[in-house]
């Protein structure tokens, strides 16, 4: 049984983690807060990716790190950012090094790309247009992830995660959303796929307005999506498009129309 180090373990994508590979994998769950209910595969390590000399600690013994924790958000960038989105995120890829850790599945975002107006759909080679600032931060996690697998000898797969939530909300998460299903299914396929260097794919369900080609993910790690956002259509486009969603023109939605945070 492969052991697992899953951060950001009580956060909405982490929790759906939890439940679904707790059964089959050893669990050690690194969280800042208390975590319960953990299952019998499941040991709690309490932490922050700031410290790294706690993450190393936490990372000793695993097999995989599935990186989920992170500021998710339209934050500060000095206050909220860079702590845990820069110098957490090299904490994590070190901390792999030191420890032995053959393989990091890095939570990034969609908002890599966020700038890109919305359209046929994009492969994982298309130049970083992000967002925001939290955009720019995930573009640096990428591309230490790639050094890391060039010069460290490290398996990476980066996720661009899109709208992960129980169903799509609006319309343009026609477009973008991931199910909870199949987010754990990709992240399951990251941790089997083998022959792994350095990979970016896109975490999103198999929705027929998709903005992302899911080619790559397919093909590298045999992720299957299940699920479309399509189902929701009906519902969601019976109204017209409200006054804000018309200004929406950008694949990062309304983050692209914010005012500059820097």
């Amino acid at each position: 049984m492969k052991t697992i180090l899953l951060t950001g373990a009580s956060g909405r994508i982490g929790r759906c983690l939890r439940y679904a590979l707790r059964d089959d994998y050893r669990l050690v769950l690194f969280n800042r807060s208390l975590v319960e209910d953990l299952g019998p595969n499941e040991t709690l390590v309490r932490g922050d990716t700031t410290d790294a000399a706690a993450v190393e600690a936490a990372a000793r013994g695993a097999d995989v790190i599935v990186d989920m924790a992170g500021v998710s958000d339209v934050a500060p960038f000095r206050e909220k950012l860079l702590p845990t989105n820069i110098l957490g995120t090299y904490n994590v890829f070190e901390a792999a090094r030191l420890a032995g850790v053959p393989r990091v599945i890095y939570a990034s975002t969609h908002h890599v790309v966020g700038y890109y107006p919305a359209g046929p759909p994009l492969d994982d080679d298309v130049a970083y247009r992000p967002s925001s600032m939290y955009g720019v931060t995930k573009c640096f996690a990428e591309a230490t992830g790639r050094l890391y697998a060039d010069k460290a000898g490290l398996q990476v797969i980066c996720l661009r995660i899109g709208f992960f939530r129980d169903r799509p909300l609006e319309e343009r998460h026609l477009a973008v959303w991931i199910s909870p299903g199949d987010m754990a299914r990709l992240v399951r396929r990251a941790v089997e796929a083998p022959d792994i260097h350095y990979e970016i794919v896109y975490g999103i369900s198999n929705n027929t307005r998709r903005w992302w080609d899911l080619s790559r993910a397919r093909e590298v790690l045999g992720y299957e999506p299940q699920d479309d956002a399509e189902v929701y259509a009906g519902e969601l486009l019976k109204d017209p498009p409200s006054e804000w969603f018309t200004r929406i023109r950008h694949i990062g939605g309304s983050k692209c129309d914010l005012p500059f945070m820097p």
